[in-house]
């Protein structure tokens, strides 16, 4: 099986997206279920789930079973995701931003830097659980979202309350805020932007910063 994971594959498997979402660190609220537990709701037959999972990380094969979509954006900006199979890590301009997975590190994105992807096919969805949201967006994200996921027909019926569910893991405690010779930074915990906690991450985080200003200016 070819390592790259090619759009066709995003496009005809629904499964895709729904093991997808299963990653994200979105729950809801009221009845305190975590994301995996909402998708419930769409009623997928995990015995299906099962046999596309085996199949995406090749498992009947001997060698490496790591899947990755990677792309050049412009001249500014590349991403590269590496799916494995207890943890997914994001690059940006082969800088690392964070991971899913048992020991996650997430909410690098603003909200803002996230828009700024969304003319690029699916790249909204795929960054998506790497974007931190502030408390005076939510009312913006929900809907955006719940946009994005109607787009795929598995999701059309639930999109609403998928959006809530997944706005409730993005939302972070603080803002993103400017800091000099460095630029966007937070306080999250579990953030390659919290400098101040993680300050292993500042070259990375000057580096993506200057990238992703100009990228959202062009």
């Amino acid at each position: 099986m070819i390592a790259e994971i090619t759009k066709q594959e995003l496009q005809q498997n629904p499964l895709f997206w729904y093991a997808y979402l299963c990653w994200f660190r979105g729950y809801d609220e009221e009845k305190e279920i975590s994301i995996d537990e909402v998708l419930n709701v769409l009623g997928i037959n995990q015995d299906n789930v099962f046999q596309w999972e085996k199949q995406f990380f090749n498992e009947d094969e001997l060698g490496d079973d790591n899947r990755y979509m990677t792309g050049k954006l412009n001249d500014l900006m590349s991403f590269t995701i590496e799916f494995e199979k207890y943890e997914i890590n994001y690059f940006l301009n082969d800088q690392y931003i964070g991971c899913l997975g048992g020991h996650f590190e997430a909410w690098f994105l603003t909200w803002d830097e996230l828009l700024a992807f969304d003319s690029y096919e699916y790249l909204f969805l795929l960054l998506l659980p790497m974007t931190g949201v502030e408390s005076h967006q939510v009312a913006v994200a929900k809907p955006y979202i719940s946009r994005k996921l109607q787009e795929i027909p598995l999701f059309s019926g639930h999109a609403d309350y998928l959006a809530t569910c997944i706005v409730n893991g993005l939302l972070i405690e603080g803002v993103f805020s400017a800091q000099s010779n460095i630029g966007t930074v937070n306080k999250e915990n579990h953030s390659v932007r919290n400098i101040e906690k993680y300050p292993r991450y500042d070259e990375s985080v000057i580096l993506v910063n200057s990238a992703l200003e100009k990228f959202i200016e062009k």
